[in-house]
């Protein structure tokens, strides 16, 4: 369809604006009108890579993208914002001069301007000009406007990636399912410098309206879980933006080579359980016999440990590709607090689906609760007096975990323990203490990677305008702020429009 003819047909005033802008600027060409939603992951955070599962939602609040092929072999980038997104334009076969490569090899030695949006649609040609060369035969250009709010959890800079792959997808009819999508758009955001997994793409891409979407990878399960009734969940974003900047990144990265760090010395020094244990999520009870043993195992690995005390544990195993990716922590790795978190949080994300399907909230939200702990920093009592969070996976709180065990107490169970994962930030703390004090908010927690951004809450649906009156009080205008919060309304995934 010519652009034209998509100004006579869509709604928005943004996007007939944004269509103009394409004629202005490129002609009144064909071109295709992809819809990216947001998505909102109720719980499952950090271990979508470990091999946990999720439970999302795609939400409506969207990134539209006018895409279509160029004569040359250039590509061209433009957005609405342009004050706050300049316009780009790169060569294909310069950025990437030979085809068939290492992905990770390319994206190590790949000379990468930090902080520029482009690096998000760059991410998504590279990686499928270097599978598909004789495919993508011509440059492309890309015209963006979107209202997922940046910086918040929302995964605005994953919606890029999706919508500029799938844009390919499409234009070049590319022989890739949908279902094989979300992993690609994994590995391709990589380029940009994180190293997180495909969660948020698989999310934007096979979301469902009036479903929850729980799913998860390696290998790719997902099952779809009516929205809860009576219930509505609502996003509160903190306006604290999560920047991934070098500092960001450096954090985020270090968590997970403590993952990696953690599943290597176990696998090392239980050399029975090793071709079990593939992911975080295999230390579990049933492969390792009982939640007692897995706390014995934790107690036998160190707190923390220094770089070069790493070294000398695992001299076997090639760690310079597992540091480059970020400085070394300060106050070095805290390998026991990740693994509690990535083992605990992988048994919470999986047994939730069958608390929604049995409509057991109440403990759904109980673990929401638990699942924020472990990326809590503060925490904020009823007087509104802040507290530091002091949580750490001590000997001493491990022997009480196995002591607890063997008098068939709950408290030891593995989804009970929060771990410390350590990716909030005290003003969505705040939030989160603030509201689970309103009587039908039945559970809340940071989402997305953190370091800022949104606060995710599951609330009675005749509680909704209580809850955010109090947020608009007792938040946004003690500090100043715009009020920022919405009740989310799901829809269906990416789309041709």
């Amino acid at each position: 369809m010519r652009v034209s003819d998509y100004i006579k047909r869509v709604e928005k005033k943004e996007l007939k604006e944004l269509g103009k802008k394409y004629i202005e600027k490129i002609g009144d060409e064909e071109v295709i009108l992809i819809r990216v939603p947001a998505r909102i992951n109720l719980l499952g955070t950090h271990v979508e890579h470990r091999g946990g599962f999720i439970n999302t939602i795609a939400v409506d609040k969207n990134l539209y993208c006018f895409a279509g092929k160029r004569k040359d072999r250039k590509v061209y980038i433009y957005d609405l914002e342009e004050k706050r997104y300049p316009e780009r334009i790169f060569n294909i076969e310069e950025e990437l001069e030979k085809c068939g490569v290492i992905w990770t090899e390319f994206i190590r030695k790949a000379k990468i301007v930090p902080g520029d949006w482009a690096n998000y649609i760059k991410a998504g040609v590279l990686y499928l000009y270097n599978k598909f060369p004789e495919n993508i035969n011509t440059g492309l250009n890309f015209f963006f406007y979107g209202d997922i709010p940046t910086g918040a959890g929302l995964s605005s800079s994953s919606a890029l990636v999706v919508a500029t792959m799938f844009s390919i997808l499409k234009l070049f009819d590319l022989p890739i399912k949908k279902e094989e999508l979300p992993e690609m758009c994994g590995e391709a955001e990589w380029y940009v410098g994180t190293r997180g997994g495909s969660g948020d793409h698989a999310s934007m891409i096979l979301g469902k309206k009036g479903y929850i979407t729980h799913m998860r990878f390696f290998p790719f399960i997902v099952d779809y879980i009516p929205f809860m009734e009576n219930y509505k969940v609502i996003c509160c974003n903190s306006l604290i933006e999560a920047k991934k900047s070098a500092n960001a990144k450096d954090i985020f990265n270090e968590r997970v080579a403590t993952y990696e760090i953690g599943l290597k010395l176990i696998k090392k020094k239980f050399p029975k359980l090793s071709e079990r244990l593939k992911y975080i999520r295999d230390i579990n009870e049933e492969n390792v016999g009982s939640a007692r043993k897995i706390y014995e195992i934790l107690l036998n690995l160190p707190e923390k440990l220094s770089r070069n005390q790493i070294y000398d544990l695992l001299p076997e195993e090639d760690l310079d590709r597992l540091f480059e990716t970020h400085k070394e922590p300060e106050n070095g790795y805290n390998i026991r607090d990740v693994l509690l978190y990535g083992i605990s949080e992988c048994r919470r994300s999986d047994i939730c689906g069958n608390l929604l399907k049995l409509n057991k909230i109440k403990e759904f939200g109980k673990l929401m609760y638990i699942s924020h702990d472990g990326d809590r920093v503060v925490k904020f009592l009823k007087n509104g007096k802040k507290r530091k969070w002091n949580y750490r996976v001590s000997d001493e709180y491990l022997k009480k975990l196995i002591n607890f065990c063997e008098k068939n107490d709950k408290r030891g169970e593995i989804y009970y323990q929060p771990g410390a994962y350590r990716c909030s930030v005290e003003e969505v703390d705040y939030i989160v203490d603030l509201v689970k004090n309103i009587d039908g908010v039945i559970g809340a927690k940071i989402t997305g990677a953190g370091l800022g951004g949104c606060v995710v809450m599951v609330v009675e649906e005749k509680k909704v305008e209580e809850v955010l009156d109090t947020l608009e009080k007792k938040y946004y205008k003690i500090k100043n702020l715009p009020f920022s919060s919405f009740v989310c309304e799901s829809t269906d995934g990416v789309e041709i429009v």
